[in-house]
């Protein structure tokens, strides 16, 4: 058990369909949102690469895209909702965004399969956000499978995302401390 906790889970994997690049259009959601995103390619979610241009339903039913959080430093959080490190960085979630909110930062989670291995639904990102009291980051369902590929076989995957979308860091084992250490360093 506690191996598991320190590594993460292992996942089924999904193949992505690939990114989507073009014009940006502001969504309509309650999340931060960029006013204008200047012109960039997308290119993947290694680190120094610009993240893909996904959009995801989150826990509200409303669309998000990625790259509307263009101008924050933000968490990519690849989770599942079986996963017990997953379930243990949940925990801290809100703390972590309470702590650097007023620094203009976002802890977005993506859920990539529920209790039954298939794509979560809304009201099942509904109950992560409740089980966990997020109070006010977003949580979105992979529909798309694109984060497959980030996991690197393990769950929580815990990407450090730039005020210019880049990918500015990842964070390996899902620990609050070191996500903590890699934010302030991202700020």
């Amino acid at each position: 058990m506690w191996l598991s906790l320190l590594t993460g889970c292992i996942p089924v994997l999904h193949s992505p369909e690939g990114a989507v690049s073009g014009d940006y259009t502001i969504p309509d959601n309650a999340w931060p949102a960029a006013e204008s995103v200047p012109p960039i390619e997308a290119e993947g979610f290694a680190e120094g690469e610009v993240v893909e241009h996904e959009l995801l339903p989150d826990q509200n039913g409303d669309t998000v895209d990625l790259w509307q959080f263009y101008g924050n430093v933000w968490v990519l959080d690849v989770s599942t909702i079986w996963c017990s490190p997953c379930q243990a960085m949940a925990a801290g979630l809100q703390a972590t965004a309470d702590k650097f909110k007023d620094d203009g930062f976002v802890y977005v989670t993506v859920l990539s399969e529920n209790l039954d291995g298939d794509v979560p639904v809304q009201d099942e990102l509904v109950g992560w956000s409740e089980s966990f009291g997020i109070l006010d980051q977003p949580i979105l369902s992979d529909t798309t499978g694109f984060s497959g590929p980030i996991t690197n076989g393990q769950y929580p995957a815990l990407l450090i995302i730039d005020r210019d979308l880049t990918v500015f860091a990842r964070v390996d084992v899902p620990d609050e401390a070191l996500l903590e250490a890699a934010i302030e360093s991202a700020l």
